[in-house]
């Protein structure tokens, strides 16, 4: 989706809704570069963090690795990916590459 289709979308909505988004397009036109990039981290952060009090809210009991390991699964589910799956493919992968004839020493040569 664009960002005007996007804009108009939220903009139509409420009054509220084409006020908030004129400033906030606003206070991005008035950043550097440098900034909206330091914005963009601080925001992913905090993302990073709600989500992951989410899935400490929702298992109590678990630890920390397992909190990154359904973190990690809830991530790579937004993608249609799981770990199993990536797992397959970097087995895959391995194989292919060690199965390649350029990877295969070839008679008479020692390296």
């Amino acid at each position: 989706m664009t960002r005007d289709k996007l804009e108009n979308q939220i903009a139509l909505q409420t009054d509220h809704g084409r006020e908030a988004l004129q400033v906030y397009w606003n206070a991005l036109r008035s950043m550097t570069g440098e900034q909206r990039v330091a914005k963009a981290f601080e925001l992913t952060a905090i993302t990073r963090e709600t989500m992951r009090a989410g899935i400490r809210d929702q298992n109590p009991d678990a630890d920390d690795d397992s909190i990154q390991r359904l973190y990690v699964d809830r991530l790579l589910s937004l993608h249609g990916l799981s770990v199993a799956e990536l797992r397959q493919k970097q087995a895959e992968e391995h194989e292919c590459r060690r199965s390649s004839p350029r990877n295969q020493s070839q008679p008479g040569l020692q390296l």
